[in-house]
């Protein structure tokens, strides 16, 4: 007996943003992301690991997940952690999109973002200011955490 699919609500992000999507695809996501997510929602894992190529659409089925994990109440907060600057801001946009509010100037040093806020955006050295810090963060509500190009978590051993 095959378990009944969950349904997955769309948020309307192109497939690959924040690359444009080919014509007539872009409310659509990839057959990779559908399938990821249903095995996501049909397994519930504690750790998942979304492995694609650039420009394959990760962050559409990062934040995809996301969404749906909020809107579900399976989550409370979102913590993305990404190499640079300039992605941890390209995260918040695109979550900004679908209506979710991530804080890209969080600093570790000050351990609170505004309640405007229902998740941060900082970098792995971010991370290894405060590590602890983000573990108490991360552990005091239900936290989607993702870690964007996670080879960098290696380089200063920060998560």
């Amino acid at each position: 007996m095959t378990k009944p699919r969950p349904e997955i609500a769309s948020t309307g992000l192109p497939p690959a943003f924040p690359n444009r999507a080919a014509w007539g695809t872009a409310k659509r996501l990839r057959a990779w992301q559908e399938a990821a997510l249903q095995q996501y929602f049909s397994t519930v894992p504690r750790d998942f690991l979304a492995a694609a190529t650039p420009g394959a659409g990760k962050t559409s089925f990062a934040l995809t997940l996301a969404a749906n994990l909020l809107s579900r109440r399976q989550i409370d907060r979102i913590i993305i952690v990404a190499p640079t600057e300039h992605l941890k801001t390209q995260w918040a946009e695109a979550a900004h999109k679908i209506g979710i509010s991530i804080d890209p100037s969080f600093g570790t040093k000050q351990g609170r973002t505004s309640r405007d806020f229902v998740g941060i955006a900082l970098t792995y050295a971010g991370v290894a200011m405060n590590p602890l810090g983000l573990r108490i963060r991360t552990e005091a509500f239900k936290t989607l955490v993702i870690l964007d190009e996670v080879h960098h978590a290696g380089d200063a051993l920060s998560w």
